[in-house]
């Protein structure tokens, strides 16, 4: 079998261009001709040399991420430039990911085990990247090799150790940073599970492993919801469901299809019977007695009932959520984030689907004072209530609504966002529909959802 080379995955060769990188060039060509410059003006503007540039517009060669970083901000891209270039290096990471998944564990040497994770972190790292990039790769592999083997094993219980803890770091970053940050990130921690997880191990060390990849996995599925890549999504949640079973953790298999429950109801082509069942599933999986994953799966269920206009459902379902969550022990590990605001959160979006407005109002109020002015939480909590008043108020809310909307920059959008969005579109009486406010609502939601 052909050795992997790195010009394999720094595409320093022009054979291969992926399409992703010739829509980035696409992209970055198009940017520099809507602000009228020339090669020369965008390269004097970077100071990168303009036949390079026009490389990059070819999609013959990929750019480092500083050229990104630079071009982004000269053309006032918005990161449109850093997402499209995202989106490629996950591409090449997957690519190789699979180009090792297919190679014979027995023809494996130490000497071809380092390369390849290298190859396989190295595309990731074109989006994270930067002249500090080599160096922390050579700090992860001096790190890793210093610590001892598990008897049979490809990896330390350190190395999973650390792996659990990034997945809870990369979790809490997930509430707060754009997503396409919080995928670079974890984009090279699971390059680096990777290798192993295509290797044998032994029992107890695979189920530890696929738990901590589960995590990742999940958080990566969430964030390509989040920028509405459905292909990538999908591939993620696949992943995730197959990881955490074979780790044979019930209460995370559940806590896991909540979250992908939760992620897929923003989706609009999704099919809330599926996202429903998925979320009966992951109540069957919690079991009965009272834990964060079965409120989760409760509110999920609730949420998806309100959703799909079964309101009295809803209602009901979220009240036993309730009940549950006032039985809760101290949350630990990866359920640690469930918690009094989020409850609120859900409360918020059920009573305004149900038209509740006393309940509804009240819960915004509470959730609102609850989350911090960073967390992405917030603005879909006022829209919650902009919704919540659009019968009363059609203009004030469309135009509170829009406000919010156009506040959000185009790196921090999601698509849970758009869900909100057109929740308060969908409230407005049928004659409002047609006012200005709610005509420019629909246009700019519609252009961040492209």
């Amino acid at each position: 079998m052909r050795r992997i080379t790195r010009a394999d995955v720094t595409g320093q060769s022009t054979a291969n261009a992926s399409t992703e990188w010739q829509e980035f060039g696409r992209t970055l060509r198009a940017w520099r001709e809507r602000r009228e410059l020339s090669l020369r003006d965008l390269a004097e503007r970077v100071r990168w040399h303009f036949s390079l540039i026009g490389k990059w517009e070819q999609g013959k060669n990929r750019p480092p991420v500083e050229a990104i970083t630079a071009l982004d901000a000269a053309l006032d891209a918005g990161g449109e430039l850093m997402k499209r270039a995202l989106r490629a290096a996950m591409v090449d990471a997957d690519q190789l990911r699979k180009s090792t998944v297919e190679v014979k564990t027995s023809s494996w040497d130490e000497g071809e085990d380092m390369e390849r994770r290298r190859l396989i972190r190295d595309a990731a790292v074109v989006a994270v990247g930067g002249a500090v990039a080599p160096a922390l790769a050579a700090l992860t592999d001096a790190w890793q090799a210093s610590e001892p083997r598990i008897a049979g094993a490809s990896v330390s219980g350190v190395m999973i150790d650390d792996w659990e803890d990034a997945a809870a770091a990369h979790a809490k970053t997930a509430r707060t940073e754009p997503p396409a940050v919080v995928l670079t990130a974890l984009a090279a921690d699971f390059a680096e599970m990777a290798p192993h997880l295509a290797r044998k191990q032994p029992d107890a060390v695979r189920r530890d492993l696929t738990h901590a990849a589960a995590r990742h996995a999940a958080l990566i599925a969430g964030k390509w919801t989040d920028m509405g890549n459905r292909r990538q999504a999908r591939r993620w949640w696949r992943t995730t469901r197959a990881l955490i079973d074979e780790s044979g953790d019930r209460l995370l298999a559940s806590w896991l299809r909540s979250r992908e429950a939760l992620h897929r109801r923003s989706d609009p082509a999704e099919d809330l019977t599926e996202v429903l069942k998925l979320s009966q599933e992951a109540r069957r999986l919690a079991g009965q007695q009272p834990t964060a994953p079965l409120v989760a799966a409760l509110t999920a269920e609730a949420k998806t009932l309100a959703a799909m206009g079964s309101h009295m459902d809803a209602v009901g379902t979220l009240r036993e959520a309730e009940k549950m969550f006032d039985r809760l022990p101290a949350l630990t590990g990866a359920f640690h984030s469930l918690g009094e605001r989020g409850l609120w959160f859900d409360r918020s979006l059920i009573y305004t689907l149900a038209g509740d407005v006393k309940n509804a109002a009240q819960s915004q109020d509470a959730a609102e004072g609850l989350y911090p002015v960073s967390d992405q939480t917030l603005p879909r909590i006022r829209l919650h209530r902009a919704a919540l008043h659009a019968r009363t108020d059609p203009e004030q809310a469309a135009q509170e609504a829009f406000k919010i909307v156009d506040d959000l920059s185009i790196e921090r959008w999601m698509t849970r966002y758009a869900m909100d969005a057109k929740l308060v579109l969908g409230a407005l009486p049928e004659q409002a529909r047609a006012l200005p406010a709610a005509r420019e609502l629909r246009a700019l939601t519609a252009s961040r959802s492209v």
